[in-house]
């Protein structure tokens, strides 16, 4: 859905802020020093201009398999839910933000950020440093190379590098 400014201006004004539900499975590991489910960076400016913070109300999943290393920090979603695929594995200081999806048996390396409502395919590799731009759609057994900069979505099963990222030809 696409909102103009005032309404969700109206919709933070008009929402409390409420803690969405973390669900983690059991079998699951995550890190002591892991932050999950705080309010993603959402802000929406008022009629002077000023920013003004939107609610998160959604939560964030974890499926079976995880692993998530030290100092991951993972927020929860406007609504909806921010969800971590199983078997997945995340690596240091990645970033993921609200509302992102990753799917089964990907693997995060560190320094990644994931931005906001982005997809990433199952079975994908997200080099370190990489950075996903907002709601970018990275395909199925993708590979993303070491400090690539992604502004476009990726077909499944390509190889993409460099800032902006671009298909790796083999």
């Amino acid at each position: 859905m696409n909102y103009t400014n005032e309404e969700r201006l109206q919709f933070a004004r008009s929402h409390e802020w409420g803690d969405g539900e973390v669900v983690i499975a059991s079998t699951a590991y995550v890190h002591k020093s892991t932050t999950i489910g705080q309010a993603g960076f959402g802000y929406v400016r008022d009629e002077d201009g000023a920013l003004f913070p939107m609610p998160h109300a959604g939560g964030v999943i974890i499926e079976h398999g995880v692993s998530i290393a030290a100092y991951v920090a993972i927020d929860r979603a406007v609504v909806g839910n921010t969800i971590i695929g199983e078997g997945t594995k995340i690596d240091h200081h990645v970033h993921v933000a609200h509302g992102a999806k990753v799917g089964k048996h990907c693997l995060i390396v560190a320094g990644a950020v994931l931005g906001g409502s982005c997809e990433i395919g199952d079975y994908s590799y997200i080099g370190m440093g990489a950075l996903i731009k907002n709601k970018i759609k990275i395909g199925k057994n993708c590979m993303i190379g070491m400090g690539a900069v992604v502004v476009k979505d990726v077909p499944d099963g390509e190889t993409w590098v460099g800032n902006p990222a671009r298909k790796l030809e083999k």
